[in-house]
């Protein structure tokens, strides 16, 4: 597909004039038809006439047969006016001719690319899907003659990280970035790659970059924050975010749990009860507000937003629950009871309020067959559930039947391996059983665990007290 560079001059000359006529009775000049046909094409796609040239282009493809280029120009034309089947044919048929074409490689790599977003319901359909589409954009990035594509790179990076690479999605990446380095898409997505890359300061640092000129990256930035435990700068960019989108309830409840890690409860509880202002649909601010007002020491407000709480949305669960912990904590366990049974008339297949009620009743020795009877009910509707698997293992423990109760918290055990407070159950049986460095070794990592329920420092003094029954048993 020759052309002299006079025979060139002459037709691009003819386009800008506007002299070439249609494509229907278009005569190319001798030689130089497929060329010809290509800048009739062109010319005919920015005039609108996208039949016309597409006509234009197959008859270029009729006059070269052997073109991976012209191929390459139909697929990317087609993909360009969302024709995907189309196009993953003609870029298909250009790679039959020569597998390294740039364009072929780059519009049948964003084909796949797309294809792996919209089939995830296969997973080997998926992975092949990825597979394939990284084969080809890595081609067409390696093809590039001059400045890349920033969109292949762009794609590359978000394939690279759904594969577990995100040392590749940062270099593809770093490559948009230094051809767009203002560009909120790809400051995110390199964030995003970098924090997958165990590189926290790297995320906050790319996205620190912008966000005085692109603040709605403020929320994405507080995340990684939270994560590298700059608390106090995660508030910061909350807030920032929040002048962005003031209405979003997301970044609310987030900030909100952000200072109540920072142990500021009373500014916690001050922004929830504005944020419960601003939406007074939400039950999940007035529950965070309790939380906060409970963790500052105010029980008797915490209770009474809980109450208000759960009489203004009488079938929010979350915030019955709530209620009934708050009793519990504070030892009104009739009042826990009435509200857990009041749930219950309502709902009697709720595993949820079932298994509180039986924990409850077990944790205080009371009705232990009751207990037994309900944390059973609640597993029958949840066979692998951790916590009803605890509750039943406690509830055998304080019946003293110790046997049952190692069966089911080792089972809890297994399905919670870090919970503090199912560490502390397990660690109460084998010093029930005089297994005291067992109690000690299991304690001990109660101590390290997750969750609110167990007390450290009643741990603390459970192993001391073990260890001194272990030195005189020696």
């Amino acid at each position: 597909m020759e052309v002299t560079r006079a025979a060139a001059h002459l037709v691009v000359a003819g386009l800008l004039l506007g002299l070439v006529p249609s494509a229907a009775h278009a005569q190319a000049p001798a030689g130089v038809d497929a060329y010809y046909e290509f800048l009739v094409a062109r010319h005919l796609e920015g005039e609108g006439d996208n039949a016309g040239a597409l006509a234009a282009l197959q008859r270029a493809a009729t006059a070269e047969p052997r073109s991976a280029e012209v191929r390459a120009e139909i697929a990317a034309f087609q993909f360009r006016h969302n024709q995907r089947a189309e196009a993953e044919k003609a870029s298909r048929d250009a790679l039959a001719i020569d597998e390294n074409n740039m364009e072929a490689n780059r519009v049948l790599g964003q084909i796949l690319a797309a294809n792996s977003d919209r089939d995830s319901n296969n997973p080997q359909q998926t992975a092949g899907f990825i597979r394939d589409a990284i084969t080809h954009l890595e081609r067409a990035s390696d093809a590039a003659v001059g400045v890349a594509d920033p969109n292949v790179n762009f794609t590359l990076g978000g394939l690279y990280m759904r594969i577990g690479q995100p040392d590749k999605a940062t270099q593809a990446l770093a490559k948009v970035l230094s051809q767009n380095p203002g560009s909120r898409q790809a400051r995110l997505r390199m964030a995003q790659a970098q924090a997958q890359n165990k590189d926290l300061r790297g995320a906050i640092n790319t996205l620190e970059e912008i966000v005085d000129d692109e603040p709605s990256v403020a929320g994405a930035l507080a995340q990684y924050q939270v994560e590298a435990g700059l608390l106090r700068d995660a508030v910061q960019s909350y807030t920032l975010a929040l002048a962005v989108a003031p209405t979003n309830r997301q970044i609310k409840a987030r900030r909100i749990l952000v200072l109540y890690d920072l142990k500021d409860f009373a500014q916690a509880a001050e922004l929830a009860a504005e944020a419960q202002k601003q939406h007074p649909d939400d039950p999940q601010f007035p529950r965070l507000q309790a939380s906060a007002l409970y963790a500052g020491g105010d029980t008797p407000k915490a209770i009474d937003v809980l109450e208000a709480t759960t009489a203004q949305f009488p079938k929010d669960l979350s915030s019955k629950l709530a209620l009934v912990e708050m009793y519990q904590n504070v030892k009104r366990f009739a009042d826990a009871e009435k509200v857990l049974r009041g749930m219950l008339a309502a709902d009697p297949t709720n595993a949820d309020a079932i298994n509180f009620l039986g924990y409850m009743l077990a944790n205080n020795n009371d009705r232990l067959d009751e207990a037994i009877r309900l944390v059973n009910q609640a597993l029958q509707k949840d066979p692998g559930n951790g916590a009803y698997l605890d509750s039943l293992g406690w509830a055998y423990f304080k019946k003293g039947n110790l046997d049952d109760a190692e069966k089911y918290l080792t089972q809890a055990i297994a399905k919670m391996p870090k919970n503090a407070e199912v560490l502390e159950h397990m660690g109460d049986l084998h010093a029930r059983r005089s297994r005291w460095q067992q109690a000690i070794d299991v304690w001990s990592q109660a101590l390290e665990g997750e969750g609110a329920g167990a007390s450290k420092e009643e741990i603390q003094k459970k192993i001391e007290n073990a260890r001194g029954k272990l030195q005189n048993a020696r």
